[in-house]
């Protein structure tokens, strides 16, 4: 079945995409992975606050929330530029990059937008429902895209790029960026 899954994500993502449907897939991934799925964590988040509170000052929720949502959006910013440019894609699986790209926040971690993206969740769940909600949205964007990358991408990239993203994954961490 897994073998099946990839052999179906290479097909999909081989296709030749033009400049107007990578815009559209960059919008549509965009309100998809800033705020439906945010908002779906929240969701749960609150659902666990009910039964597990944690609390902090809310000026320290805030200062979080900040932090939260400026490194997350940074990150996901910086690195949906270096796919557009260099990879000449999106984050987005319906448009992906035509060529690996190990440049910008990409030599820091070889999954920049799920680093991105759960510091944006952390600061996202924070403000709106508070440090518990936070830290729930922050668990399940990584354990959602960690599952997703480790189980998928990485073998899909293996069989695309070959011996490139091999030797790229051997060097450069999963997730957490390694600042030199």
């Amino acid at each position: 079945m897994k073998k099946y899954l990839i052999r179906q994500l290479i097909n999909f993502h081989t296709r030749e995409r033009s400049r107007t449907y990578r815009i559209v897939s960059l919008i549509g991934g965009g309100l998809f992975f800033l705020i439906i799925l945010p908002a779906l964590f929240i969701f749960i988040g609150f659902f666990i606050k009910d039964n597990l509170p944690v609390a902090l000052d809310r000026p320290a929720e805030l200062v979080i929330s900040i932090a939260g949502l400026l490194v997350g959006m940074s990150f996901l910013i910086w690195t949906t530029v270096s796919q557009w440019k260099i990879g000449e894609g999106t984050p987005a699986p319906n448009a992906p990059t035509r060529r690996l790209v190990v440049a910008g926040p990409y030599r820091l971690c070889r999954n920049p937008i799920e680093f991105g993206a759960i510091f944006y969740y952390l600061g996202a769940g924070t403000l709106v429902g508070g440090i518990t909600v936070g830290i729930v949205c922050f668990l399940l964007g990584f354990l959602i895209g960690s599952a997703y990358h480790k189980f998928f991408e990485e073998d899909e990239l293996e069989i695309r790029f070959g011996d490139e993203y091999r030797n790229y994954k051997k060097k450069t961490p999963f997730l957490f960026p390694r600042f030199k």
